[in-house]
């Protein structure tokens, strides 16, 4: 089955918690139709225009319900010229310029204004909306723009005053069942209808008195416990026509039933009632396999965080996306977390939790896991202090081998040092000599001869010189190179970074929502 309702959007409800506050009336000045791109609308009160606007016009006339004044109906007329569309939407736009109230309706059809199509009439359609203040949305009717439709007609102009005739103090009264079958007759012969008047109590334990609220002893009928009351079983009392004693008493918390005008044993369900006639709401929930507005509640609280595989928000639920919203529109949720997660404008508005692209994380509450924190705050990424253990392989005391290149076959040259200036002495005739000296003492030899050490003889100082002397050559041949053991030792090990820009797990995205 279709669900076609009627809601406020955001802005509406910012606008009826402004008015609450400042007194600023509300005054609906256009709504307007469309035919939702060509499918289906589903609403959604984030939304500041139809999905295809295709006629606006004045409201004929905004007016309040006869009975509860909290809600209030505007009536659009679409004329007969205009046409050639599908009808399934509908706004209430307000003096400021903002989308008020948003409706999806049933498909209708309206036919093109020409007469082409076979039908060529005005089209009135209404959307109720309810204000919490009766007050604060002003009525308005333009003289100029109102048209009189059917229903109007109907519950405004009576049959009596449009047919002639009779005479004061008659009444028009069916003649027949055909329709339009009418006569004045005097009120003695006239048959009255009157409406069925209920009433339910709850008795006490042995009460017997009972004083009615809203009917009267006259033409009534009393249920007890579901049963009906034979006139023996109880009676009206003489002088008060609201009061009666029953011929019994029952246990506490018996249901009592006090019905007035009941045309007969059954008891019909009244329309206008809207099923608060019913013996037992719980039971008829219990049979229908319902639940009341208390137990979804209770399933589903204000304040409640879900995730959903949508873009937009459930009905009933909001983005968790930090937004400020009413105080007054959300004042549920609003009583739940209050401030928690930022105080809006400080008056008017509280902020939502912002959960995009976070993890939750259950709230410590005393247990010390996570200490030190409030509920609703937030928390940067980190990691546990921890180490990256490394090693390499040990290697045992061991040496490394090596040789230099074979260099061939070569010389090396080489000189002594410098001795400094001097000289050298010899025999002054050249030859080697040997004999004494005057003394009688042998001569000292030189380079293995005999001289004589009275007769030398000096050669020319040579001065400061080198004396240059060659080796023999060697053949092609290699030098031994020894390199000493190292020992038991270990090589370092560097670790290397890697990652992203953050810690996560693997993930999906969601919507975060929370029920208001």
């Amino acid at each position: 089955m279709a669900n076609f309702r009627t809601i406020h959007t955001l802005y509406g409800l910012k606008r009826l918690a402004q008015s609450q506050t400042t007194g600023a009336a509300i005054n609906i000045v256009a709504v307007s139709v469309g035919d939702g791109g060509g499918n289906p609308v589903t609403l959604d009160a984030e939304q500041t225009q139809l999905v295809r606007e295709l006629f606006r016009e004045k409201p004929n006339r905004v007016y309040q319900d006869a009975k509860n004044p909290a809600i209030y109906t505007v009536e659009l007329v679409v004329p007969a010229k205009v046409g050639g569309f599908t009808i399934r939407e509908m706004a209430a736009w307000d003096d400021q310029g903002g989308m008020f109230a948003l409706a999806n309706t049933p498909e209708s059809y309206k036919p093109q204004g020409d007469g082409s199509e076979g039908s060529f009439s005005d089209t009135a359609l209404r959307m109720q909306f309810m204000a919490t203040d009766a007050t604060v949305v002003t009525l308005q009717v333009d003289p100029n723009v109102t048209v009189a439709t059917q229903d109007w007609i109907t519950n405004t102009i009576t049959v009596p005053y449009l047919l002639p005739g009779g005479v004061t103090g008659q009444v028009l009264r069916k003649k027949s069942n055909a329709n339009g079958d009418t006569e004045w007759a005097d009120p003695g012969v006239a048959e009255a209808v009157v409406a069925i008047v209920e009433e339910v109590q709850e008795l006490a334990d042995g009460q017997t008195a009972v004083i009615l609220t809203e009917c009267t002893t006259a033409g009534l009928s009393v249920y007890v416990g579901g049963s009906r009351l034979l006139p023996s079983q109880w009676t009206a009392d003489a002088g008060d026509v609201t009061k009666l004693t029953l011929a019994a008493a029952y246990p506490a918390g018996t249901k009592a039933d006090f019905v007035q005008n009941e045309p007969g044993a059954a008891k019909p369900l009244m329309q206008d009632r809207n099923l608060s006639d019913l013996q037992s709401a719980a039971s008829a929930r219990a049979n229908l396999g319902v639940y009341s507005k208390e137990d979804t509640d209770a399933k589903a609280p204000p304040s409640l965080i879900a995730f959903f595989a949508r873009t937009t928000a459930p009905s009933g639920w909001l983005k968790a996306n930090g937004a400020a919203v009413s105080r007054t529109a959300y004042a549920a949720l609003f009583a739940a977390i209050g401030t928690t997660f930022g105080t809006g404008d400080g008056f008017n508005t509280f902020n939502l939790p912002d959960m995009r692209g976070e993890f939750p994380r259950g709230w410590d509450d005393g247990r010390g896991a996570d200490g030190g924190r409030s509920l609703g705050s937030q928390q940067a990424q980190s990691f546990a202090s921890h180490a990256h253990p490394a090693s390499a392989d040990q290697q045992g005391s061991h040496a490394h081998s090596a040789s230099t290149n074979q260099a061939g076959g070569h010389q090396h040259s080489g000189k002594t040092g410098q001795v400094g200036d001097h000289a050298h002495e010899q025999p002054n005739n050249g030859s080697v000599q040997s004999g004494t000296d005057n003394g009688g003492s042998p001569s000292p030899a030189v380079n293995g001869y005999a001289v004589s050490s009275k007769q030398p003889a000096a050669t020319k100082a040579a001065g400061a010189h080198d004396h240059t002397f060659g080796t023999d050559t060697q053949g092609q041949h290699e030098h031994t190179v020894t390199v000493n053991a190292g020992g038991v030792h270990s090589h370092g090990v560097t670790v290397s970074a890697v990652g992203g820009t953050e810690t996560r797990p693997r993930n999906v995205a969601l919507l975060a929502c929370i029920k208001f």
